[in-house]
């Protein structure tokens, strides 16, 4: 299966917990065969605070759905997350984007993740690394979403992987 995950973060040195993430990821989710550039993004939601650092992955796993989401979550709190405030800072935002084209709409998972279309700092890096993925319930591509986005949160390039 290959699962799209969204990481983000403003709180400490986003760049080094996303490079202390990657191993955790391969050790519990599955192997990273594709990193987006990092982007710089402005607050999103609680704009009161401090720019966000935005990637999106493509990981090859073996787990079913709940168990990514398991997954993820331990590694958000091993690397300090605590879940206080509802779009507040954070050190590290792990978030399911797609699992191929699957539909999920259980009480603690959606897939895809509801608000894709609505937030440049996911569709940016998606289409610069599967610009030709289909929503699975639009049925449009990353590029498409983009295109067609009314978000207009500053996204800016920080490094190319």
């Amino acid at each position: 299966m290959h699962v799209f995950l969204s990481l983000g973060g403003n709180l400490g040195n986003t760049q080094e917990i996303f490079e202390a993430c990657y191993p955790m990821i391969e050790n519990k989710v599955g192997a990273i065969l594709q990193q987006s550039s990092l982007y710089r993004t402005a607050a999103w939601g609680l704009q009161d605070q401090a720019d966000f650092t935005n990637q999106v992955i493509l990981v090859e796993t073996t787990l079913n759905p709940h168990t990514i989401l398991t997954e993820i979550q331990a590694i958000e709190k091993a690397l300090g997350r605590e879940r206080t405030i509802t779009w507040g800072p954070r050190t590290l935002d792990l978030d399911i984007l797609f699992i191929d084209q699957q539909i999920i709409q259980t009480t603690d998972l959606q897939v895809p993740h509801p608000r894709i279309q609505d937030r440049k700092f996911v569709l940016i890096p998606m289409e610069e690394i599967a610009g030709n993925f289909k929503h699975p319930v639009f049925n449009k591509s990353m590029i498409e979403l983009l295109e067609e986005t009314t978000d207009e949160t500053a996204v800016s390039l920080i490094l190319n992987p």
